[in-house]
């Protein structure tokens, strides 16, 4: 975004960085269910004795949720129903963090272009 400001800013200036951050903010309030993770695909045998993965043959790929919490890799089978609300959910995530990258850039302009006395009311 190249939000880097230093100097004085003209008021106009301001009001749409502050315009701008109350859009990240109300975007960010409105955010859907999220989730940290990957998903990637996997093969895996299926159990069945009589199929053909069983004795070297092609495996059935299938995906699998990983996630780490507390230090602790947890992994999980995506079911191809839940596909598409596990996608969701991830993609939220990484928004947050585009939210929170574009908020920092803004602030941070803000910081640089208004005296102290007015940042405390901002």
């Amino acid at each position: 975004m190249g939000l880097l400001v230093s100097g004085s800013m003209k008021d106009t200036q301001i009001t749409r960085f502050e315009r701008q951050r109350e859009r990240l903010l109300d975007e960010l309030r409105h955010l859907p269910d999220l989730m940290r993770g990957k998903v990637y695909e996997r093969s895996r045998k299926c159990g069945r004795a009589s199929c053909a993965c069983a004795s070297g043959g092609p495996r059935h790929a299938g995906l699998q949720l990983t996630v780490n919490l507390g230090g602790r890799t947890r992994s999980r089978y995506v079911r191809q129903g839940e596909r598409a609300a596990v996608e969701a959910k991830l993609a939220a995530y990484r928004r947050l963090w585009e939210l929170v990258d574009e908020l920092t850039e803004v602030n941070l302009a803000l910081l640089n272009a208004l005296p102290l006395e007015a940042q405390d009311k901002a």
